[in-house]
């Protein structure tokens, strides 16, 4: 072979090795398919499990079994997978309300499909869940009632400050309303009923709350011995939530207080307050609207 051939051969052999190269360095890329979820609905039983309200703001996916992430909606997700697959998205919340700790909140059922997926094809689907069987609810108060589940916790508000009202009740006929001004710049309400069995089966226990405020409120517990004087119960809140012009919802994890206070049986408590700012009230007046307020465990 002359020097000529030999030089194109080893050109081509150059060249063909260069595109082998190339295909490993940059791999022809999947095109995905996406996953469109626009929101998750809650479906509840009103009758036993209360209002239907939610405050779902995340999407856990899990696809053949295999969790792929946490997605906030509504949400568009890229998936290489194809084929017949089994889709699994369970509802997540933001634990007291803050954005830094999303959860799957576990008393709602996840949603369970199957779906054949293609790659550059999107795929939309509207999850509608309930609350699992084995959910159970201390106390669902809805306020409708003439007479309702809390009552003054130290004598200190007057009954005019703690109102069932009918004008701009979140739904239904009635909410409670809470109204503060600089003579009573606190109320402190508490459930009249202890409530016993919340960590006989899990240690996890939640209270929902829709609320409309335009001061901070916290929530926590109070626990007792069985048969023991109220006097002697021990207190534990948690950061509460803050002021909200509209309607909103919140899912209190009261899971750590109540193994914290380590006691038989429970009363839910709340604050409702006028802050201090430079040494005087912030405001003059305050209101703060409650509806739906559901004690939740297992």
């Amino acid at each position: 072979m002359n020097n000529t051939l030999w030089t194109k051969a080893g050109m081509s052999l150059l060249a063909l090795a260069a595109l082998a190269s190339c295909d490993v360095i940059n791999p022809e890329e999947s095109i995905p398919g996406y996953l469109y979820v626009p929101d998750i609905e809650l479906e509840a039983n009103s009758v036993t499990q209360g209002t239907s309200s939610e405050r779902i703001t995340d999407a856990w996916l899990s696809v053949d079994g295999s969790f792929l992430g946490a997605y906030t909606l509504p949400a568009l997700i890229p998936l290489l997978e194809t084929g017949g697959r089994e889709i699994i998205l369970q509802a997540g919340i933001k634990d007291n309300g803050i954005n830094s700790t999303p959860d799957i909140y576990p008393f709602y059922e996840a949603y369970t499909t199957s779906l054949t997926l293609e790659a550059d094809r999107t795929d939309t689907i509207r999850p509608v869940i309930s609350y699992q069987n084995a959910a159970r609810f201390a106390f669902i108060e809805n306020f409708e009632r003439s007479n309702h589940l809390f009552q003054d916790l130290v004598g200190r508000g007057s009954l005019s400050q703690v109102q069932l009202v009918t004008e701009g009740a979140f739904e239904g006929a009635q909410s409670l309303k809470i109204s503060l001004d600089s003579s009573s710049s606190i109320v402190e309400l508490a459930t009249e009923e202890r409530f016993s069995g919340l960590t006989a089966q899990s240690p996890l226990v939640y209270l929902e709350v829709n609320y409309r405020s335009d001061v901070p409120v916290v929530f926590g517990v109070i626990g007792h011995q069985a048969g023991a004087p109220a006097s002697q119960g021990v207190a534990a809140l948690n950061p509460g939530f803050s002021p909200s012009e509209e309607w909103n919802k919140i899912y209190f994890n009261l899971s750590s207080l109540i193994i914290g206070v380590n006691r038989e049986e429970y009363q839910v408590a709340l604050q409702a307050f006028i802050p201090f700012e430079n040494g005087g009230l912030a405001r003059n007046t305050g209101n703060v609207w409650l509806d739906n307020i559901k004690l939740v465990h297992f």
